[in-house]
């Protein structure tokens, strides 16, 4: 941003069984279940004053790191139930950590 402020990044997730992370999703669409005692961790990363989604986020999740696609959207599958550290990162934005 020019004016050297950082614009926050508001986050949608959903969690599958057995995780400790739990938020409203914003995902259109639910990823195939995961197996028996395992989770799936998705959702859609947004500008918190826009509405608009968010490409190229860093999505951090205890060590595993992915990047949400052109619409904002990310997927952590087949995880072990527990408590997990949810972290968002991109240049120009707030780091928003749950």
């Amino acid at each position: 941003m020019k004016d050297g402020k950082k614009a926050a990044i508001g986050v949608g997730v959903a969690a599958g069984l057995g995780a400790l992370i739990y938020v409203a999703t914003r995902a259109k669409a639910a990823p195939p279940p995961p197996p028996p005692g395992r989770a799936n961790l998705y959702g859609k990363v947004t500008n918190a004053i826009t509405g608009n989604p968010i490409g190229g986020v860093l999505v951090s999740l205890n060590g595993l790191k992915v990047s949400t696609n052109t619409g904002g959207n990310y997927i952590f599958e087949d995880l072990d139930p527990g408590a997990y550290l949810l972290r968002f990162t991109k240049e120009g934005y707030e780091t928003v950590v749950y």
